[in-house]
This record gives structure tokens, sequence and C-alpha cells, in this order.
């Protein structure tokens, strides 16, 4: 059975369990892209299976279970603890993902400031522009340009 099939026999067993009309899911949704979705000629986004289940007041991952269950000819408890297993096999059952992406600098960003302030301590020490490029290896224009930059 196809996950679209499947997502379809799930949300109409669930709508109508609820004693829902199409109607009543379809908040950002039109009624029409449910019927669709119910009858299986489209697939729901990410968006649109977070929405259905609110309506439904259903955990999103309650649903999906039962949509699992459905194209696997199982039941949503044996997907759930599959998915249980699954996470706890990676370590990944107790954990919090964080949503902020850490700002890390790009390693030249880094490195260019890493030169900056070899550049700007010798300079401090009273050396000239051509001993700090000799003592770091730099070329003499990369010097002058770090050598004109404070922090």
């Amino acid at each position: 059975m196809s996950v679209r099939i499947a997502f379809a026999a799930a949300l109409r067993l669930l709508r109508t369990g609820c004693g829902l009309k199409q109607d009543d899911l379809s908040g950002s949704l039109t009624q029409s892209h449910v019927s669709q979705i119910e009858n299986g000629k489209t697939s729901p986004s990410l968006e649109a299976i977070i929405e259905l289940s609110d309506a439904l007041k259903l955990h999103p991952v309650a649903l999906m279970a039962l949509v699992c269950a459905a194209q696997e000819k199982r039941t949503a408890s044996d997907v759930l603890e599959i998915a249980e297993k699954d996470l706890q096999s990676k370590s990944l059952l107790k954990v919090a993902i964080a949503l902020e992406k850490e700002e890390r600098p790009h390693p030249r960003v880094t490195a260019a400031a890493l030169a900056r302030d070899k550049v700007q301590t010798l300079k401090e020490q009273g050396h000239s522009q051509a001993q700090i490029a000799r003592e770091l290896g730099m070329a003499e224009s990369t010097v002058r340009r770090h050598w004109h930059r404070s922090g």
C-alpha cells in the first residue's frame, strides 16, 4: 500500500471517528484539499500534517503512527514500539534537539583574525612590517593589510 493511500485511510478513520466533516479540518487547507488527501489524490505537506493533527486534537506522531501502521499492516502500537527502539539504538530517545544553528566563523575568517592578532602584537613590540613578514612567513602586502586593522 502506498503512503498516500495509507495516509488517506488513517485520516478518514480519525476524522469520522471524531464525528468531524472535512470542512472541520480545513483551517488554512481548503475543504477540497482535505478531500484530495482523503481520496489519495495528493500527499499532504509536513505543514498540512501538523495542521490536520491539530484539528484532530492529536499529536502528529500519533497520526503518522496510524499511517505507518496502515502501510505496513501493523498496529500503531507496533509502529511506536519500533520507533522507540530505533531512537534508543541511536541514543536519541531522550535527546532534545537544539533548533538554533550554532554560528561558527569560516576557517579563513578565524585564520585571518589570528594572523591579524599576531601582526598587531609584533607591531606593538616595535617590529617593522618587513620584520613581521619574515618572522610570520607572510607576504608584506598581507602584513600591511593587518597592520592597519585593529581587533
